[in-house]
């Protein structure tokens, strides 16, 4: 819940201002893929604002051409197109890592994302689709909660301890009920990316979406997983023949960019 700061005596009046823009922001943050319009009410109650408050807030993100109202309901502008398209852009490993997975993607028939962390989710930056496949809702700018996914458990187990830990107590507390038998989940996968360099996580029950995942080195902004998504790709195939070519361009695009540091 986002609240709105009170200004301490003597504090800088510019505080409003940018407590202001941080809402602005939060209500930008609402929309991904699965949230493509938003009505006023929708904004208002995600964020625990007013609704004088997320009325202002909405008539300056459209006034900036952030924001436009699609009937009753919001979604976002041209503005926002032109910032998403500049940082793509502006991400080196991206760059690097395209053409090597695409050519993963297509010698094995796996979808292969690069993904990179967003508070407590994985935020797809590049993902390829094997030739006739669909594209399961991971295109570029998807973002799937880090618990759960190879991805996000590759990106963890990356991570400086002390990072590592802070992120593992706001997962615990940020959680549902049953978080303790996810968290079991992570630190297998830490046992796991310790002896090989990359973790395995199982399909869902009735789909064929088992992925394997590794941080581009230790310390990455990134990490690189290749999902099955057919019966001919089983988990003895993922083991032992996608999971060192996954590790082969994982390094080759640390080399690359220095992973951006």
């Amino acid at each position: 819940m986002v609240r709105t700061r009170q200004l301490t005596p003597g504090a800088p009046r510019d505080f409003a201002q940018v407590d202001s823009l941080r809402r602005g922001l939060e209500v930008l943050r609402l929309f991904d893929l699965r949230h493509r319009k938003l009505t006023m009410a929708d904004i208002g109650r995600k964020l625990g604002l007013s609704r004088p408050t997320t009325e202002k807030l909405i008539q300056s993100l459209q006034s900036q051409h952030f924001l436009q109202a699609t009937g009753d309901s919001y979604e976002p502008h041209i503005a926002c197109l032109a910032l998403g398209r500049a940082a793509k852009k502006g991400l080196a490993a991206g760059q690097v890592a395209r053409p090597l997975m695409r050519e993963l993607s297509q010698r094995f028939g796996v979808h292969v994302t690069l993904s990179t962390r967003d508070r407590l989710h994985m935020l797809v930056v590049e993902h390829c689709v094997p030739a006739g496949r669909v594209q399961l809702g991971l295109t570029t700018g998807a973002r799937f909660p880090m618990v759960v996914s190879a991805s996000g458990r590759a990106y963890l187990w990356g991570q400086p301890q002390e990072q590592r830990d802070e992120l593992l107590r706001k997962i615990e507390a940020d959680a549902p009920s049953g978080a303790s038998r996810q968290l079991d989940d992570v630190y297998a996968a830490f046992q796991e990316l310790g002896k090989t360099g990359w973790c395995y996580v199982a399909a869902p029950v009735a789909t064929h979406t088992a992925s394997i995942a590794t941080p581009l080195k230790a310390g990455s902004k990134f990490a690189l997983a290749a999902m099955a998504v057919s019966v001919q790709v089983t988990e003895a195939v993922l083991r032992g023949q996608v999971a060192p070519a996954l590790l082969a361009i994982a390094e080759r695009i640390a080399l690359a960019t220095d992973d951006e540091d």
